[in-house]
């Protein structure tokens, strides 16, 4: 064992354990999902609700397994991951509503919260495999709207018909010969190291060909570029090419045979070749060192991060092609601007590049999550609590904008509350006791006691709401009535809170 791995073990048992308690962990998960699916019956989105609901289900179970030290489990927790951020990607395109995002993000919260260790030691491997599943998707994007668009077809049909031209003359035909042999002479002193660094220690290609051949196009005389430099001149002339073949007509048999080696390809289709090998080298090397940049020092377990990404690639691939009918029927369900990309750049490239931003923009909100939930969260190991609170009550708003059930929105608040409170007593738990111990008895009880104060709150608030209801108002009274219900909640919430010393 090296300096480094007994400091970073040292470290870690110095660490205290910031995973929450599992009952208080369990239960804030209970509490969010169940207030989700009063808000969502609420505003009318169930089924969304219960397709982000599962999506972040999926994820959290993903994030616990990415923590897992071998490879296979962290590509099934990565593969977890890219499928719950694209359940919230299909119900953002096929729903379009607020509150099943808000819902989906409130218990994918809690979930990670409640099974692992919030903190850098879970963050680290979730965040990698979002980024490296990102990557992926955006570089197939690439590809994707690059073949669908004819890109490498029209690169191909332009040099084929670039070769009757060429043919055209003898003299044309005789600088491409040049052309030819001076490449293949410059890119074999770059080709041939590269070479040498993936053959076998004893094979020395090098030594073999290049420092037997040490001749460079620099060794030139200015006189051939000058030469060189006319029959380019003259090649691209109208007169140039029927000047330099009645000059081989003027030499007879040897003309004719300088023309029929230059028509017959004997000389051009070789080097072609080599230049072709050469080329394929160096690209080789380039996607080999970008790799490595991407990759790290430890290539499989990068890989197994961004196995969500090439999973996705993968299948919106073989979607798109083995059933293309179905795939367009689905590009219409989504909506006309969808439909439309996919029409104009393809279904593949739409996917992936939707789920490639979908993920960056989920590895963005990390950061501003983070900072925003920093003053409500008592520890940052139980930010995911917080986090899911927040998004409660911000469905909660959003229902009770949107003319639902007063008595869900009250009770979305309420739950907000409780699973902050839960979470955080988990944490705190957690940290000074361990998760493994049992605790289960006092945990019951602060669990009894969080949830009659929401109870209390939800009931104060609906009766708030039904007196108020019974006195004529002005037009706008149900915004001033939910404003009044939702102060009493948070004020009777504050005062259980600060009697209780948290």
């Amino acid at each position: 064992m090296t300096r480094r791995d007994w400091t970073d073990d040292a470290e870690t048992e110095l660490l205290p354990e910031m995973r929450a308690a599992p009952f208080s962990g369990t239960l804030a998960v209970l509490v969010a999902l169940l207030a989700g699916l009063a808000l969502g019956t609420a505003d009318g989105s169930l089924d969304a609700v219960l397709g982000t609901a599962a999506g972040a289900i999926v994820a959290a179970l993903g994030v616990r397994a990415a923590q897992s030290e071998t490879n296979a489990r962290q590509a099934v927790g990565s593969v977890g991951i890219v499928a719950g951020t694209a359940a919230f990607a299909g119900v953002a395109l096929l729903d379009g509503g607020a509150v099943a995002p808000l819902v989906g993000a409130a218990v994918a919260a809690v979930a990670v919260n409640a099974t692992v260790s919030f903190d850098d030691r879970v963050e680290r491997p979730a965040v990698r495999a979002v980024w490296r599943s990102a990557t992926v998707l955006a570089v197939g994007t690439v590809l994707a709207v690059l073949l669908y668009t004819g890109v490498f077809s029209a690169l191909f049909r332009v040099g084929t018909d670039a070769v009757p031209v060429v043919a055209s003359s003898a003299l044309a035909l005789l600088v491409v010969l040049q052309i030819e042999l001076l490449l293949v002479v410059e890119l074999v002193h770059v080709a041939v190291p590269v070479l040498d660094q993936w053959l076998p220690e004893n094979r020395d290609l090098r030594a073999a060909t290049v420092e037997r051949f040490g001749f460079r196009a620099e060794d030139l005389p200015r006189s051939y570029w000058a030469v060189f430099a006319l029959q380019v001149i003259l090649a691209l002339s109208s007169w140039g090419p029927r000047w330099f073949g009645a000059f081989l007509d003027s030499l007879s048999v040897f003309g004719d045979g300088v023309a029929l080696v230059l028509f017959s390809g004997v000389l051009h289709v070789p080097l072609a070749a080599v230049l072709g090998v050469l080329v394929s080298v160096l690209l080789a090397r380039g996607l080999q060192g970008v790799f490595v940049a991407w990759a790290g020092s430890d290539p499989p377990q990068s890989v197994a991060h961004a196995a969500g990404g090439i999973v996705t690639l993968v299948a919106a691939v073989l979607f798109a092609v083995a059933l293309p009918q179905t795939a367009d029927a689905l590009a219409g369900l989504a909506g006309p601007e969808w439909a439309e990309t996919a029409k104009a750049v393809g279904l593949t490239a739409t996917v992936a590049g939707t789920m490639s931003a979908t993920l960056f923009a989920v590895a963005a909100a990390r950061h501003v999550l983070a900072t925003a939930v920093a003053p409500w969260a008592i520890t940052d190991s139980a930010s995911g609590f917080a986090v899911s609170g927040g998004a409660l009550f911000v469905a909660s708003l959003v229902v009770a904008d949107g003319g639902g059930s007063a008595l869900a929105v009250f009770a979305g608040v309420a739950a907000a509350l409780v699973v902050h409170d839960l979470g955080t007593n988990a944490v705190e738990l957690g940290a000074q006791v361990g998760s493994e111990a049992e605790t289960r008895a006092g945990e019951a009880t602060h669990a009894v006691g969080s949830l009659l104060v929401g109870t209390g709150g939800v009931a104060l608030a609906g009766l708030t709401a039904f007196v108020m209801g019974s006195v004529p108002l002005t037009p706008p009274a149900w915004r001033a009535r939910l404003a009044v219900a939702l102060l009493l909640v948070a004020v009777l919430c504050f005062a259980v809170l600060f009697e209780r010393g948290e």
